[in-house]
Formats: C-alpha cells, structure tokens, sequence
C-alpha cells in the first residue's frame, strides 16, 4: 500500500523532534480546540481523530494524544491506510514520551498494512535508542516504489542514522535529497541546517527555510534561535514564538532563558528560569541555566552552586564545568578558573567555547602569554571559528604584536557569526 498525499495541513513528521502548532499560545488552544470539536462532532470517524490526536502530541499533550488516536484506531476497522496512519502516529507519540517497546509495537502492527511505512517507523524507533545500524537498515528497506512521502521520512531517518555514524558527508546527501523531495516540510531543512552549522558551514538559511515553510513549527523556531546571536532581536523573537507553540518545552525555555540574559533581559530571564525550574527540577540543564542567571546578577557563589549541582546530577557534561569556570573567572580566582576550563574542554572537543573564554579570563588577570597559549589552541584547533581568532587577536594586541593582531582580526571577520563592526573598532585601535 502506498500512502497518498496528506490534504489535512498536518504533516506527518518524526514524533521524537518535530512538531507543528498555531501561531501564539492562544491561537494553539484554539487550533487543539477546534480539532477537538471535530472530533467530538464525528466520533466515529478515524480521520477526525488521527487530527486532533496530532495536534496534541505536537502541542506536546502526549498522554492525551495516545488515548485520542487508540480511539481512532478502534473506529477504523477495514480502513487499512487509515489504520497504518493511527498506528504511525501512535508510534511518534511513544517516541517522543520515550518509549520504545510501544512504539516497536505499533510499527509492527503498521507495517502488516504498509510495509514501507512500516520500515520508516523503526528506524525513527532505533533512533530513540541511538541505534544508528538498525535505523539505517530499515531506512534502506523501503522500496523504490514508496510514495514520495514514505521516501521523504525515509531519507529523514536515514540521514539522522547516518550522521549518528559520524557519516556527515552523507547524512547531508540524504537531508538535501528529503528537501528535493519535499522543500515545503521543515523538519529535512531542520537537520540540513543543523549539519551545516555543525561542519562549520553556513545552516542558518536552511534553518530559515524551514521557519518560511511552516511558521509555526516549534523546533524550527527553537533551532533557528539558538543558531542565531544569543540576545539578538531575531533570536528572541524566534524563541518567545519557540515557547508559545509548546510552553511546557523545557528546551525553548531554557535557550529563551540563556537569550534573555544575552540580553540583560534579566527580569524576563528570572520568570522564564522559575517556569523551566517548575518543569524540570532535576534537569541538568536547568541548574546550568540557572547558573548562568546567577553569574549575570553577579552571584558568583550560587554559579558555582548551580554548576557543581548540575555536575553532581550528571557527571562528565562539559556545560556545567564551563559554567563553573565563568564563575571562577568572574570571582578573580584565574587559577581555578583554568582548571575548569580545561577540564570543560576534555569533556567536549568540539567546543571551542572554553579555551575562547580561558583565553578572555587570563587576558583579564594580566596573565597575556596564557591567552595567547589558549587563543592559539583554539585557533589551530578550530580554524574557522571566529570568536578563536577574536580571543587570539585581543591576546596578541595586548602584548603589542600589531601585525599578528591584524592578521587574527581579518580573519576572524571572514568567520560566519561574527560582529564585524565590532572588529573593525578593535582594528582601528590598533591604529
């Protein structure tokens, strides 16, 4: 069975990360409103309820989502492509709660009706559980003669399997071949950005893209905020609209929250941290934004309180020890200070944030050779990130090296993401 074109506006897209809701958190209730007035009027159709249980799910209403789309699929008996959607969408609704033996069921149970779509949904099932070979093994069972939308979720999942292997070159073929499939689905534009970004080139178009074809997708929102300038205008604006599609989302919160205090924003960082600490208590993420909170207030003590508490919560992650080290640095204690920020980088050598902020620290204890030491590692170790080459420039015009300052300036302006304006106002000191 091939399944045909979706006419309802409501696509179908992967449970675990993509979702799709109206405009501001008002017009969401509405839009979960109406759907569920549809379904109210119409409870023995199957297509009413597969709707309203989709809009749930993507306003992040999982539980109340399962019970509406087991519903549905008791009312579609017979309806075999109907059925294969109810059971799909309940697979996405385990998923995205983190269940996996359910959502396996449920793609079993699918693909007795629809094969193809039936290998899409456990491959989107591996990956709840990082199981890169098995998703990409699914994904590459689905027949040549798959709709165009089974082939779009199929080139979706396989690209995710595919950069979870470290393949990038070839999870962005399989993202760029879902947007050629269908350009008008945010989620491929989504991951293509995120890809690009990630392999240090430039995402934040496709991440653009996504926003322009659904306005109202949450995680486009999300991601497009977070990839651009953390205070910036455009990236609270995306943010707040993150929030207001899914406002129990721990994740927008706490990058609005972050944003927010990029911002000075503080009195709107405190009410969005007491929202994102009323929703995850425990989350590691929480106490590092809290953290991050804290030091903008200048309670460096608490800082280091939240990040030690994250730390305690989840051993090893890199944020929460880069958090204690910007405190350590901001309190003057440089020596503490390093120690942090070089136990920050062990933990994630694909950041260059620790050594760019080692670098300031010591640049502002008056250590200058140990800035410079940290603006070159992080300059050889991440040659096209521009905040590098910035620390490194500061570093060498604070020891008089013009030419070398000049030369890390200029290019730290090639880099994407940087404040060129603010450059040319540290190459004209130079002067």
């Amino acid at each position: 069975m091939r399944f045909a074109p979706i006419k309802t506006g409501l696509a179908l897209v992967l449970g675990v990360a993509f979702s799709m809701a109206a405009g501001t958190a008002g017009a969401q209730e509405s839009g979960i409103e109406a759907a569920r007035d549809k379904a109210k009027a119409a409870p023995m159709s199957g297509e009413a309820s597969l709707a309203y249980g989709q809009v749930l799910r993507r306003a992040g209403r999982e539980a109340d989502a399962l019970v509406e789309l087991r519903r549905g699929l008791g009312t579609s008996a017979g309806k075999a492509e109907l059925s294969a959607r109810l059971e799909w969408a309940i697979a996405r609704t385990h998923i995205a709660r983190r269940e996996f033996e359910p959502a396996m069921a449920s793609c079993r149970a699918m693909a007795k009706l629809a094969p193809d779509a039936g290998h899409v949904c456990a491959a989107e099932s591996h990956m709840l559980w990082r199981r890169g070979t098995e998703a990409e093994s699914e994904a590459a069972k689905v027949s040549r003669a798959a709709s165009p939308e089974i082939q779009y979720f199929a080139k979706v999942a396989l690209g995710r399997a595919q950069e979870l292997a470290s393949k990038d070159a070839e999870a962005e073929a399989s993202f760029r071949e879902a947007v050629r499939i269908a350009d008008t689905r945010p989620d491929a534009h989504v991951l293509l950005g995120l890809i690009l970004n990630r392999t240090g080139k430039e995402g934040t178009p496709s991440l653009r893209k996504a926003v322009e074809v659904d306005a109202n997708d949450p995680i486009a929102l999300l991601e497009l905020g977070r990839a651009l300038p953390a205070g910036s205008r455009d990236s609270i604006t995306a943010l707040e609209r993150a929030v207001a599609q899914r406002p129990t989302s721990s994740d927008a919160l706490r990058a609005l929250a972050e944003s927010y205090v990029a911002a000075n924003r503080l009195m709107d960082a405190k009410k969005t941290v007491a929202n994102v600490l009323r929703l995850a208590p425990n989350d590691v993420g929480t106490h590092v934004v809290a953290g991050r909170l804290a030091l903008a207030e200048g309670q460096v003590d608490e800082a280091i309180k939240e990040g030690e508490t994250a730390a305690q919560l989840m051993p090893n992650v890199q944020p929460a020890r880069l958090l204690v080290a910007d405190a350590w640095a901001k309190k003057g204690e440089i020596d503490l200070a390093v120690e942090s920020y070089q136990a920050a980088f062990g933990l994630d050598h694909s950041d260059p944030t620790p050594l760019v902020n080692a670098s300031a620290a010591c640049l502002a204890a008056g250590r200058v050779t140990s800035a410079k030491a940290f603006g070159v590692r992080a300059t050889k170790d991440f040659g096209s990130n521009g905040a590098a080459w910035t620390a490194l420039g500061d570093a060498l015009a604070a020891d008089r090296d013009v030419p070398g300052a000049k030369v890390a300036y200029e290019t730290a302006k090639k880099a994407r993401g940087v404040d060129a304006a603010a450059i040319d106002k540290k190459l004209k000191r130079l002067e």
